[in-house]
């Protein structure tokens, strides 16, 4: 069984504090409503989060503008993530899978121009990918095209391996 991220806690996120009238002491506020939030979805979410922005980085620097998130991007990137994990095979196509560019489609997101697609496999941090990726000349091109507008990005945790998917779009 493949896990987002391997973190077995919750934490607990007040979603609103009541506090009566007047000067009243943090001690005697009172959560309203607790959400109860799983660690390893805040982590993954976060490490996502991490690489959108790296790859922003990167791309400002080089003259291109900031790729906007895509839901739907995100995914198709997670769900290839897991695909390739719980196969324990690093590819942009797996066996009796459909192409990349229709996994996109079918997540939603539809109208498309151009798309494409990153992949890593056993880089520890989004830091470290994100080096390798723009080491790597095919990698490095579909992080620095300008053309490119939109990314979603997976993330998952099996058997102590991170598995990496960027998925970038146009529409």
């Amino acid at each position: 069984m493949v896990v987002c991220l391997a973190l077995g806690l919750a934490l607990l996120a007040p979603a609103a504090f009541g506090a009566s009238a007047g000067t009243t002491p943090a001690t005697e506020l009172r959560p309203a409503s607790l959400e109860v939030v799983p660690a390893r979805k805040l982590v993954q979410r976060a490490m996502e989060d991490q690489i959108l922005q790296l790859t922003n980085d990167q791309r400002t620097a080089h003259g291109c503008r900031e790729l906007k998130f895509s839901k739907k991007l995100r995914k198709a990137a997670r769900r290839h993530t897991v695909a390739m994990a719980m196969a324990g095979v690093m590819s942009h196509q797996l066996p009796g899978e459909a192409k990349f560019s229709t996994r996109i489609s079918r997540a939603g997101y539809r109208g498309w121009t151009l798309v494409a697609e990153n992949i890593a496999r056993g880089f520890s941090s989004p830091e470290s990918v994100m080096t390798a990726w723009m080491e790597s000349p095919s990698h490095r091109k579909n992080i620095l095209n300008c053309r490119l507008r939109d990314l979603g990005v997976g993330v998952v945790l099996q058997d102590d391996e991170l598995w990496w998917t960027q998925d970038f779009g146009t529409r």
